[in-house]
């Protein structure tokens, strides 16, 4: 368990959260005379974070919805977030803030926080979880009014919270989530995450797969060669290699998918018919659906990885030392993990600062290839 309340490595966001806490702390007594209600018919869940985090929070709302049949559950959630939702039947409404504490690169316009900040306090919400244990997500809960709220507090502002749970670091995140949100055991059957959509959505996926000629027997192999940080991305040589092993099973057909980033990998296959590049091409909730149809899916430690694993798909991570992967990946089976121990891990750098970057360098396409064909050969993939 984590017993540290500050697990900061900059000694300027200790300090300020620890000042925080000095002058909250006094009144959490107080605070925390408040009951558990009686009777809950608004559910408040904050995930505000990125699409991994997110697909392993999914086995929460059916869990709520179990524990509170009556009650409406409303997700705060990014705009990545609604498309990951959008017709879950479990989560009654989707409320979309573009945070800049977790939005990369972007400052959170003030007007906009002052909006969503208006539009929670128009619903009295009974209950409220903080799946991440921050201060930030602590603060809009109280600032929105909602009575009874419930998280971690391990990053500060815990004396905001009526209850604060233990945060156990050696479970995987996925059964974390799932144990914050019920006071009893939770079952391994209870952490199956799951994605909906309707029928019209799985009707474009298939013909747009389709288009392309993909007939029905062809294995389709998804790749994605992105990353949040350049510490967890896998050299493009490589995968051009593991791409043109693919391509030596005449059986098999290779998606790549992605952003701007892997468009000099699609490139280098502009000349077969066999490889195709849907780079730029699919908003996410499209290119969840193509990934629902795919056998297998190999990539860096990404969004994608989490995704594919929502269907069940099996999938190969490529994982750098920036985190304990373990912790945050793969759930489900059958999936691999291919790591390469180094001292310095984990570093959570999101530029690697050891000449060569090992971590990542020392996993060769060979390996990659023949964890791949293990999956393939068990025939548990889609489609």
């Amino acid at each position: 368990m984590i017993n540290e309340r500050y697990p900061f490595k900059k000694s300027w966001r200790w300090t300020l959260i620890k000042c925080f806490d000095f002058f909250i702390d006094p009144f959490a007594g107080w605070i925390r005379r408040r009951k558990f209600p009686t009777s809950v018919q608004n559910i408040l869940v904050i995930r505000l974070d990125q699409i991994g985090d997110l697909v392993c929070t999914l086995p929460v709302f059916p869990i709520l919805k179990r524990r509170f049949p009556q009650a409406k559950i409303t997700v705060l959630t990014g705009s990545e977030g609604k498309a990951i939702l959008d017709q879950n039947p479990f989560a009654d409404r989707l409320i979309t803030f573009r945070s800049n504490w977790f939005s990369r690169n972007r400052i959170t316009n003030p007007i906009e926080f002052f909006q969503v900040l208006s539009d929670l306090r128009k619903t009295h919400y009974n209950l409220g979880f903080d799946l991440r244990g921050d201060l930030r997500n602590i603060i809009l809960m109280a600032l929105a009014g909602v009575r009874y709220r419930i998280g971690y507090g391990i990053a500060g502002g815990g004396g905001l919270l009526h209850e604060t749970r233990p945060y156990d670091a050696a479970l995987h995140q996925v059964e974390l989530n799932a144990r914050l949100v019920t006071d009893g055991p939770v079952s391994k059957l209870d952490l199956k995450p799951e994605i909906y959509f309707t029928p019209k959505e799985k009707e474009n996926a298939l013909n747009r797969l389709k288009g392309f000629g993909i007939p029905p027997e062809t294995r389709l192999i998804a790749v994605h060669p992105e990353a949040g940080y350049s510490s967890k991305e896998w050299e493009e040589e490589k995968f051009k290699k593991l791409i043109a092993k693919f391509l030596e099973d005449s059986q098999n057909r290779v998606l790549i998918v992605g952003l701007s980033k892997a468009q000099g990998l699609a490139a280098s296959f502009s000349d077969t018919n066999r490889v195709i590049s849907l780079v730029g091409a699919l908003s996410l909730r499209e290119m969840i659906a193509v990934l629902s149809q795919c056998h297998l899916l190999v990539g860096n430690d990404s969004g994608p990885s989490h995704l594919a694993q929502a269907f069940g798909i099996p999938v190969v991570v490529i994982a750098s030392g920036t985190n304990e992967y373990e912790k945050w990946g793969i759930w489900r089976e059958p999936s691999r993990i291919l790591k390469y121990a180094v001292p310095c891990s984990p570093c959570h750098l999101q530029h690697c600062n050891v000449e060569g970057h090992p971590c990542m360098s020392e996993i060769s396409a060979d390996q990659v290839f023949e964890v791949a064909q293990e999956l393939m050969c068990e025939g548990k993939g889609k489609r």
